[in-house]
């Protein structure tokens, strides 16, 4: 080659690579990440007008896919916000937080959401797992731990937990924590994370009456106890009676708005700080820092006061009725939640045995009465399973025929440690707990046989009566007079035979339906009679609007009856009252012969007392029990009397 072919070769080439170079100087734009250019070059080279075409093909073919994948991000972004706002939307409706524990940090990383549930400042917050930890109460801390290890370990599916933390205002929550692990392919677990909810209203909430309910009591008695030192403490509880009458006649709606601001009315009248709880049964429990009963009384009756304003609904007043019971804690004797509540339940059990408005405090007598009401119901339980029901028969004394009216069968117990047990012992834990219904029926079994009995029968006659007492709870059984007609039938003996008495407290508690279910006996052949009349509160008004065969006069009436001038104007007063309006009359607790002569003289007929016989066996009764002689006429002998 020559050297000018050589010089001119070489020429070229270095116009190539200078070219070149500049082509690739202008690609290094695309280093930075810039496509938006095009390559250029003044170049008569047909390879190198070709090279920038093909890097302006590339170029604009990046362009394009760059400007679809940032439309895809674009649309990507958009659609993780939108169901960001969703998850967030429904998080918030449902009221939950959200959590992520990191395994290899031990952090734990807690929303805005769960943070504001507590009272905090709504933002996102970090912590230690064992911070996080350290908020939930202590009795409920390990069962959380056991439920995030088991499901860390793989022994359970998923976490679900309920507890109860404190929030930034001392107050109890209760949040149910649910969460899952996310593990890789090995199965290691990378994280843990879930929902906080809050179920505060649904836990710890009453949903009638709006207020905190028993489980919140519990941990305020629990909180209140373990403080040091201890402040006097006092656990208050009311019961409203009667709040079914709120609800009679009344729309349910308008009844429970009545009921709220009732207790509305009776939160104001407490001091600030005392929180009002409802527990079951319309009652109603507070914690006071006082344990002075002087103190208390100050400030509860005005409490109680407004139990004495009438209530508004529907057009009408209902006036409340209410008991309370007071439970004391000593500071000095250490006690439990549990106990505390026990004591008041005793003071308020207590109360409910009095007359409304009733207040009662917590004493160990009424512990001692709580066990012989345990002691009472074991024995009824007893009696029920080994058959331990006795019949006794007291006569029912005509004193001017000198023969027997009839016998009222008494209910005794046999226990086989005890002997026969008397009813006051435990007649009223028969009718509280439901007993006596099956009590009574065992007793009206060996009853109605004295009917027909041959030795009864010889001795007194063919057409006694069989008396018996039914308890306010039998009396408005709606299945009582079926009962009745059924055993005198499987008894082969005529109704016209039973007589049953009604206490006027029986009857009191609806005297319509009592009524009518009276008649109804009547109807049936069965005589009434009204027993203890004169004991307590009696309404003169009953005698003439139930339907009734006989008046037993109370033994209160009779006692001292001799010795006592203005008492024997009373009982002279009711004997004189009954006659005239034509109802038999039997005075009961006659112990003495100066009463059944003072009786003669107005007219008594039927004596019941020790004077003629006590309770007793049918067999004794048979073979130890005379009958007296005919007291025809006032001032007869006492020996004629006593036959």
């Amino acid at each position: 080659m020559s050297g000018s072919s050589k010089a001119a070769s070489e020429a070229r080439d270095e116009r190539l690579i200078a070219q070149i170079g500049a082509i690739g100087d202008q690609l290094y734009q695309a280093v930075d990440g810039s496509f938006d250019f095009d390559v250029h070059t003044d170049s008569d080279e047909i390879a190198i007008q070709e090279l920038a075409r093909l890097n302006n093909v590339t170029l604009d073919a990046a362009r394009r896919t760059i400007g679809e994948l940032e439309q895809a991000r674009r649309e990507l972004e958009a659609r993780v916000e939108e169901r960001s706002q969703r998850l967030n939307l429904i998080l918030s409706a449902s009221n939950d937080g959200i959590w992520e524990w990191e395994i290899d940090s031990g952090q734990v990383t807690l929303s805005p959401r769960w943070a504001s549930m507590l009272g905090q400042h709504a933002a996102e917050t970090r912590q230690s797992l064992e911070s996080w930890l350290a908020l939930i109460h202590a009795a409920d801390r390990p069962a959380v731990e056991r439920a995030l290890y088991q499901h860390l370990d793989g022994l359970s599916d998923a976490v679900d937990i309920e507890y109860r933390v404190r929030n930034a205002r001392g107050a109890w929550r209760m949040m149910l924590c649910r969460g899952l692990c996310q593990r890789d392919e090995q199965g290691r677990v990378l994280h843990m994370a879930g929902t906080l909810s809050d179920t505060t209203e649904q836990r710890l909430g009453d949903p009638l009456t709006g207020l905190p309910n028993g489980a919140y009591l519990d941990l305020l008695l629990q909180e209140k106890l373990a403080s040091v030192p201890r402040s006097p403490l006092s656990l208050v509880k009311f019961q409203l009676l009667n709040v079914a009458q709120l609800f009679d006649g009344a729309a349910v709606e308008h009844a429970i708005a009545a009921l709220r601001t009732l207790l509305q009315k009776l939160r104001q009248r407490l001091p600030a700080r005392v929180a009002l709880m409802a527990l079951p049964e319309h009652t109603f429990a507070m914690v006071l820092e006082l344990d002075a009963v002087a103190e208390l009384d100050r400030l509860l009756e005005p409490v109680e006061a407004l139990f004495a304003e009438p209530v508004a609904i529907g057009g009408r007043l209902v006036w409340m009725s209410h008991v309370s019971g007071v439970a004391i804690v000593n500071p000095q004797e250490a006690t439990s939640a549990e106990e505390w509540r026990h004591q008041s339940r005793l003071a308020l059990a207590s109360a409910r045995q009095s007359d409304v408005g009733t207040r009662c405090y917590y004493s160990e007598s009424l512990r001692q009465w709580e066990r012989q009401q345990g002691h009472a119901e074991q024995l009824i339980r007893a009696a029920l399973a080994n058959a331990g029901v006795r019949c006794f028969l007291q006569p029912i004394v005509d004193i001017v025929s000198g023969t027997a009216r009839g016998f009222e069968a008494l209910m005794r117990l046999e226990d086989p440690d005890e002997g026969l047990v008397n009813p006051g012992t435990f007649i009223e834990v028969a009718e509280r707990t439901g007993l006596i219904s099956p009590l009574w029926e065992m007793l009206m079994d060996q009853a109605l046989p004295v009917l027909n009995d041959p030795g009864m029968l010889a001795r007194f006659g063919d057409d006694f009566l069989i008396s018996v007492n039914l308890s306010s709870r039998q009396l408005m059984d709606s299945r009582l007079l079926d009962l009745m007609l059924a055993a005198c039938e499987r008894h082969a003996v005529p109704q016209s035979r039973l007589q049953v008495e009604v206490t006027e407290s029986a009857v009191l508690s609806d005297p319509v339906r009592a009524s009518r279910i009276l008649e109804r006996m009547r109807a049936a052949g069965i005589q009434v009679a009204m027993d203890d009349f004169g004991s307590g509160y009696s309404s003169l008004a009953q005698l003439t609007s139930l339907p009734l065969d006989t008046v037993k006069i109370d033994r209160s009436l009779v006692l001292d009856v001799d010795t006592l001038p203005r008492k024997q104007h009373v009982l002279a007063a009711v004997v004189a009252l009954c006659q005239r309006l034509e109802h038999g009359v039997v005075v009961e607790g006659v112990e003495d012969w100066e009463t059944v002569t003072m009786l003669r003289e107005w007219g008594v007929r039927e004596i019941q007392g020790f004077f003629y016989a006590r309770p007793m066996p049918m067999a004794q009764l048979i073979k130890q029990f005379e009958l007296p002689l005919p007291l025809a006429a006032a001032g007869a002998s006492a020996n004629d009397a006593a036959g």
